[in-house]
This record gives C-alpha cells, structure tokens and sequence, in this order.
C-alpha cells in the first residue's frame, strides 16, 4: 500500500529510507574483490571496499515504491549518476523532493528529484525519478 498522501504536491518530500551497510551485504562466496575484500580495495587506492552501486541505488527504488506502489513498479523512470564511491559500512540516507505533476495518458506522473547522501551528507548518487499514480492524488 503507497504511502504518500493523496495530494502530492511539487515542493513535498517524501519520506526517507536509510540504511547501515555492511560488507556481508556484498560478499558472494570466497571471491576477492574490490567490492568485498580490504585487501584488493587496498591494491587499488581505496580506504575500504567500494559498495556495489545498484544495491546502493535501491534505496532509491525502494523509496519510490513505498510512496507510490503499482505507480511506481509498472510506471516509474529513473536517471541516476553515481557521484562518488559508497564504503562497504557506510551509512546512506535517500531523500526526494516533488518537482513536478504532469498528466500521461490519463493518469499522473510525479516527478521528483531524488539524491542518496552518506554519512556525511555527500551527495553520493543523483538524479530524477518518476512514478505514474491515478489522476486523483494530485493536480498539475
């Protein structure tokens, strides 16, 4: 059930979804690789290993589907770009911001603004997303 209210409107943000990783999240099996393992972060530069991006994207799209549900799972677009490296242990937060209501084929598409920032609020995933929810839950 979607959880956002009935009247959506540009300028309203939508709850935010958060999440603790941690490196079991990406591990898969014995495998040695930047993703999983400090020692092959290390050969590379890194501070620690890097998290996989889509996992970390999925805040995002788990986001929008609690806000707009089937609105979003059979009608939702999105653009990301991946700003900086998300660590195996840091904390992510996605937010967004309604920037737009736009009617599509008799229903309405909500477009929004979405960013996921870490721990230390670097801005590390950015982009838009949209859903497309009944004409009801808002007016352009």
């Amino acid at each position: 059930m979607p959880i956002i209210a009935e009247r959506v409107m540009p300028g309203d943000e939508l709850p935010p979804v958060s999440r603790k990783f941690r490196l079991e999240d990406f591990k898969r099996g014995d495998e040695k690789t930047i993703h999983t393992d400090y020692a092959a972060a290390a050969r590379e530069g890194l501070p620690a290993p890097v998290a996989i991006g889509p996992q970390v994207a999925a805040l995002t799209f788990r986001q929008m589907r609690s806000c707009f549900g089937e609105g979003w799972i059979a009608g939702g677009k999105y653009d990301l770009s991946f700003r900086k490296p998300v660590f195996v242990t840091d904390f992510c937060v996605a937010r967004a911001k309604v920037t737009k209501l736009e009617p599509e084929d008799g229903k309405l598409r909500v477009h929004c603004d979405v960013w996921i920032e870490n721990q230390k609020a670097d801005k590390v995933i950015a982009g838009t997303a949209s859903a497309l929810v009944p004409a009801t839950r808002g007016k352009p």
